[in-house]
């Protein structure tokens, strides 16, 4: 497999265009047209990861930071992602990021996170906004229903848990064709009255131009009368966080441990509660969550999982939640573990290996004494 086309399948999975503006998703290193020989997926790349990836016959490096994340104006080998980014291009390493886009996909980081804590029923924390379009295309009755499945096929009219949703209303289109022109229906020089129908679909941003070309490739006219809308819907399929519910009902205390052993935590800070207290429904976001705990609250979540959370943000939560920091790392590994294995199941021609190298930018001191 070509890696531009292994690229395309993340993407297809994970658009680029849900990354934040300030971030450096997608491919930053290698030759699109280069065969795929393994891939090595991991937290963090660095010097060690790229030579294991070598020493393990890897020739694209999958991660969820993106080394090159700042402007990166020389290869001088004076710091380490400089001395990281000229050994994969000297030894023909991909070096691929998902970072943003995979935590705001559904099923992404905060998803795992959540699975692998045990929560049922999930939806999206914190939902996008501003994501989605209403696509508005007139085409011939007869044509109707073939231009709506290609439309849905293309990814429009998705809906929360429901696809192929859209909405036609019948009426009657007018055109006259001018010199130049070749109508598939009527003649130029005279204007034509055809039955029509407005379909109707909403479309994240993302696939806007796979919506409209798929259209068009089975639409009758040679012009596509169409219209795009800017929609400020939430969008449920994509934002930050996820929250769920426990099978049943647990003491903090043994969701703490559960946590503990789950994510292979050296330590974990939680707000200060009763550990004999139940809870059961649970928001987790994987990563830097501080900023979403009010969201956690309002979705009456008993506790609230995640990473990074400050020292002040741990006094009087709001709406009672109990905030538990796992740590940075420790919330996205899941996301890594699940994705090499998605990515396995589909690809058979090439090993998909998980980074063994220990390269925690954090650790946790124990004092004995």
């Amino acid at each position: 497999m070509k890696l531009n086309d292994f690229v395309r399948w993340l993407e297809a999975r994970a658009p680029l265009e849900l990354q934040e503006s300030w971030d450096n998703c997608g491919l930053l290193v290698g030759d699109r047209d280069a065969e795929v020989t393994g891939v090595l997926c991991c937290l963090d790349a660095d010097e060690g990861v790229i030579r294991e990836a070598m020493e393990r016959g890897c020739n694209v490096v999958l991660s969820h930071h993106p080394l090159v994340f700042k402007g990166l104006k020389r290869l001088t080998g004076a710091n380490a992602v400089e001395r990281s980014v000229a050994l994969a291009v000297k030894q023909g390493i991909a070096l691929y990021a998902g970072h943003t886009n995979w935590d705001q996909i559904h099923g992404g980081v905060s998803f795992s996170l959540g699975t692998r804590l045990g929560l049922q029923n999930m939806k999206v924390l914190v939902p996008r906004t501003d994501s989605l379009l209403n696509y508005v295309v007139y085409v011939p009755l007869a044509q109707a229903a073939e231009v709506a499945d290609a439309a849905f096929a293309a990814g429009a009219g998705r809906v929360g848990s429901y696809d192929e949703c859209h909405f036609a209303t019948a009426g009657t289109g007018t055109f006259r064709p001018l010199d130049g022109a070749q109508p598939a229906l009527g003649a130029v020089g005279f204007r034509s009255d055809v039955a029509e129908q407005r379909l109707e679909f909403v479309v994240p941003a993302g696939v806007q131009s796979a919506v409209h070309q798929a259209v068009c490739a089975v639409h009758p006219y040679e012009v596509v009368a169409h219209s795009w809308i800017p929609l400020r819907n939430s969008w449920p399929d994509a934002g930050y966080g996820a929250v769920g519910v426990l099978p049943k009902p647990v003491s903090l205390g043994d969701f703490l441990a559960s946590c503990a052993e789950e994510l292979g935590c050296e330590a974990i800070k939680y707000a200060t509660a009763d550990l004999a207290k139940t809870v059961q429904r649970i928001a987790v976001c994987g990563g830097s969550g501080a900023d979403f705990v009010g969201a956690a609250a309002a979705s009456k979540a008993d506790v609230y999982v995640t990473g990074d959370l400050k020292y002040h943000g741990f006094q009087d939560p709001p709406g009672g939640v109990v905030l538990v920091d796992v740590g940075h790392g420790e919330s996205e590994w899941p996301f890594v573990r699940d994705w090499a294995e998605a990515i396995r199941s589909e690809f058979l021609t090439f090993a998909v290996l998980i980074s063994e190298s220990d390269n925690r930018p954090v650790r946790t001191y124990h004092h004995h004494g």
